[in-house]
């Protein structure tokens, strides 16, 4: 995908297919996956973003748990839901590799809007005990990597082991009288029965996660600030990169994030994942991307949305 058109009406051109704007008030009830199952942080993510935007309360869309990201984003891609709700980055461990991996892969699915949301991370236990005789603790990989200091510190004993979802972990020590631990949101331990033995675990006090809303729609332009996510794959030659975010750098266009995945073509080939401000049909984007179109460089627009409000942003 190179260039992002407009055409006339009230459709958009991308890449030859015509996509409708984002349309607010739909009267029949939409679906809206997360990750799953419920007592997830993305759960709690979700309720409190429903209740924020206020395009979603004529008609509150039913909840749909996945077990997995990737089964999340490929039902959203194949129309089995209407949008998905998942994290992309992490303010402690950073991006969430399998949501980039899966969105770079998929057609026709854009960025709608994100939600930043502020995450406590607990301790969970079906019982009061001792730090000590805890012999197991169960997590998502990441909230492993957020409590990555207090694990060492106060449970070094310990054994790890990951699990799908913070949920999935909760509701494992849930059924099982050992002596196990998991970490998770306090929603979890009131899902679950749980015991709070203690909150606040995560190394980073501030410590949030970015989500965003993937649908079918490009959404329409803002009345406030705007942001542009946009894949890019460079050619392997010395100053390639360069070459790119020079396009950028001498129209004065701030890039606010930029990530490497490898593309899963061939060892050494990198695709990069850039969020730039502004909204996709600015005149200066639009000179970026025909500048990117001429010389043969694939972009694929993965969306151009409102940017999180400041008092949703805990940094």
């Amino acid at each position: 995908m190179m260039v992002v058109q407009q055409s006339s009406g009230s459709s958009l051109r991308v890449d030859g297919a015509d996509l409708f704007m984002f349309k607010r008030g739909e009267s029949r009830m939409r679906k809206i996956g997360y990750l799953g199952p419920k007592g997830s942080f993305s759960e709690e993510a979700i309720l409190l973003f429903l209740a924020t935007y206020s395009e979603f309360n004529e008609t509150p869309p039913e909840l749909i748990p996945f077990p997995t990201i990737p089964r999340l984003i490929l039902a959203c891609n194949d129309q089995t839901v209407d949008w998905a709700f998942v994290p992309l980055e992490n303010s402690t461990e950073g991006q969430v590799d399998v949501t980039m991996d899966t969105l770079g892969q998929t057609e026709h699915l854009f960025i709608t809007r994100e939600f930043v949301h502020p995450i406590d991370l607990c301790l969970l236990t079906h019982e009061p005990m001792q730090l000590e005789q805890i012999e197991r603790v169960y997590a998502h990989e990441q909230a492993i990597g957020q409590c990555r200091d207090f694990l060492a510190k106060n449970l070094p004993h310990a054994e790890q082991l990951t699990c799908l979802s913070t949920a999935e972990a909760a509701h494992k020590i849930s059924s099982i009288r050992e002596n196990w631990a998991a970490i998770g949101p306090r929603r979890a331990a009131h899902l679950y029965n749980l015991h709070l033995l203690q909150e606040r675990i995560q190394d980073i006090t501030l410590d949030a996660t970015r989500f965003v809303l993937v649908g079918h729609n490009l959404a329409e332009m803002s009345d406030g600030e705007d942001k542009t996510s946009l894949l890019i794959i460079a050619e392997n030659t010395p100053g390639s990169l360069y070459h790119i975010l020079g396009q950028f750098s001498k129209r004065h266009i701030n890039l606010s994030r930029i990530e490497s995945r490898p593309s899963k073509k061939k060892l050494g080939e990198y695709v990069f994942f850039v969020d730039v401000d502004g909204y996709v049909f600015a005149p200066l984007i639009q000179d970026v991307l025909w500048a990117f179109k001429e010389e043969n460089i694939y972009v694929k627009l993965l969306g151009s949305y409102p940017k999180a409000v400041p008092n949703e942003t805990v940094f």
